[in-house]
């Protein structure tokens, strides 16, 4: 009971009522104005749904305010795996690269085995021996073919360019840092 006095209620529950009340204690309008309460109560409900519902905006069929946010989460796990996968991507070309580098270094390393593995080879030695060095095993003739017309270019000489002069300034600097010769005079007392 104490609760229904601290509401401000009456202990026979009839409580706050002031729109019925204002109602019933204004004098009744006489002539064409007169209305009764649930005709009032009737025009107040056809007042408020003849009022223009807020129109709200739509995106994607989402209101405004979902779409920023969605737009906001969005964001953000871009933002968030922004960094991850650029390091992902040039790593992956990186390895690439160095895959690439591994099998080039790898044939070289091949092709460079077979090399030792021929110049380790006797006959191979002395086949470069003849070709190269023009040697030949003790007991053979060595010859040597000169067909005439054919004979080894001569080598050229180097063709002498006339010295181009110094720039302006080399000449400037000259004129400035060495001493000018003083002119004889004639019959000065010598």
């Amino acid at each position: 009971m104490t609760e229904r006095r601290a509401r401000g209620t009456s202990p026979a529950g009839r409580g706050d009522r002031r729109s019925s009340r204002s109602a019933r204690s204004r004098p009744a309008a006489s002539g064409k104005g007169r209305t009764t309460a649930g005709a009032r109560a009737a025009a107040r409900r056809a007042a408020k749904s003849a009022k223009p519902a807020r129109s709200e905006h739509k995106i994607l069929g989402l209101s405004t305010g979902r779409a920023v946010l969605l737009a906001a989460v969005v964001a953000a796990l871009a933002l968030t795996l922004a960094v991850p996968l650029r390091t992902y991507f040039s790593q992956r070309a990186e390895a690439q690269q160095l895959a690439a580098e591994r099998a080039q270094l790898e044939a070289e390393v091949a092709e460079l085995r077979d090399r030792r593995a021929q110049q380790q080879d006797p006959a191979y030695t002395r086949a470069e021996a003849r070709d190269r060095l023009r040697l030949v095993m003790p007991g053979e003739t060595p010859y040597i073919v000169q067909v005439p017309g054919i004979e080894q270019p001569a080598v050229p000489s180097p063709t002498s360019k006339p010295r181009e002069p110094d720039p302006w300034y080399t000449e400037l600097w000259r004129s400035i840092s060495e001493p000018q010769p003083t002119p004889t005079q004639e019959g000065a007392p010598g």
